[in-house]
């Protein structure tokens, strides 16, 4: 997973312009683009890859557009659950959460399953990266507020979300 803190000028049609080029591209590196989100109001963008190694998946980007992402990180899914196009989506990070087990956060999934239905909220999935402690958690939910609740409910608390824009 990658994140690009503030692509400035940002709009939705240089985003899947971006992504376009990065697919043409993604087979001389080894790199398979697998979705991406982005958040037109604050130029936040996050890419999410299968590649051989960050740098692979740094190198496509350079060659794509030179939208070089500020961090990459080597992440695992957890959960299995795709987003519908019409539901709004917070996508939040947590700046260090060491030492989770895939217990821990199968566990922390299906709590925040069953919280969220109080929020309107609809867990997705998770990334997380146990090298740097970084975690990803992708809901569909009405508002930063109600994703954010519900983490506050399972002791949780998120450094950073935004309401994003799934691409295609």
């Amino acid at each position: 997973m990658d994140v690009h803190y503030r692509v400035d000028g940002l709009t939705a049609e240089g985003v899947i312009d971006a992504h376009r080029r990065d697919l043409a591209s993604q087979d001389k590196h080894g790199v398979r683009w697998v979705n991406y989100w982005f958040e037109e109001e604050t130029g936040k963008v996050f890419c999410l890859a299968q590649a051989p190694s960050a740098q692979a998946q740094e190198a496509c980007h350079r060659e794509a557009h030179g939208l070089l992402a500020d961090e990459i990180h080597e992440v695992k899914e957890y959960g299995d659950t795709p987003a519908d196009d019409s539901e709004p989506l917070c996508l939040d990070m947590h700046f260090r959460v060491d030492g989770l087990t895939p217990e821990q956060i199968a566990d922390a999934i299906q709590f925040h399953r069953d919280a969220g239905t109080k929020h309107g909220v609809r867990w997705l999935k998770a990334w997380y990266d146990p090298d740097d402690g970084r975690l990803f958690c992708l809901s569909a939910s009405p508002s930063t507020a109600a994703h954010s609740a519900v983490h506050s409910e399972a002791g949780l608390m998120v450094d950073e979300i935004a309401q994003v824009k799934q691409g295609s």
